[in-house]
């Protein structure tokens, strides 16, 4: 519960971010704007439309745990003589491999840049289960690795 928090927090805090910065670029880029950036956001959160974008921005911070975070299962993978391949889909998105306990293999992203785009919640775990793996983390990151890691698979038939 602690961790759906934090995520939600520091959602929270990466759109009002982007919106100050798009606020800024609205108000470098007019080119007849007396106003300046805080004087335009003022304005724009205390209208009726402000209110709401705020409304949506919480609601979106509440519910981005759920929908932000998956985990996929992929059939005919064994967590350690597919290893290679696995290692190979987790380097073609910039993801390193960090530590193994207790049969969960876990990635982090390569580089402060990757990791601050993922808002260091960039941590990929994969775990052995009946029949494959399952890949847990942040969805962009999953969904990607899944679609490689199951290419790998798939083309391995051939490879006898």
């Amino acid at each position: 519960m602690v961790r759906y928090i934090i995520r939600s927090l520091k959602y929270l805090l990466f759109i009002s971010v982007l919106y100050v910065a798009l606020t800024w670029l609205m108000s470098v880029t007019s080119y007849n704007s007396q106003v300046d950036m805080w004087t335009l956001l003022e304005a724009q959160l205390r209208s009726e439309q402000g209110v709401w974008l705020v409304v949506v921005f919480v609601a979106l911070a509440i519910f981005y745990p759920r929908f932000g975070f998956m985990t996929r299962r992929i059939e005919g993978v064994d967590i350690a003589s597919d290893r290679v391949r696995i290692d190979n889909a987790m380097r073609v998105f910039d993801f390193e491999f960090v530590a193994e306990e207790q049969g969960v293999i876990t990635y982090r992203a390569r580089g402060v840049f990757k990791r601050i785009t993922f808002m260091y919640e960039d941590k990929i775990e994969v775990r052995a289960v009946e029949g494959g793996v399952e890949i847990k983390g942040i969805r962009r990151a999953v969904a990607r690795i899944a679609y490689q890691l199951g290419a790998y698979v798939e083309n391995s038939r051939f490879e006898k």
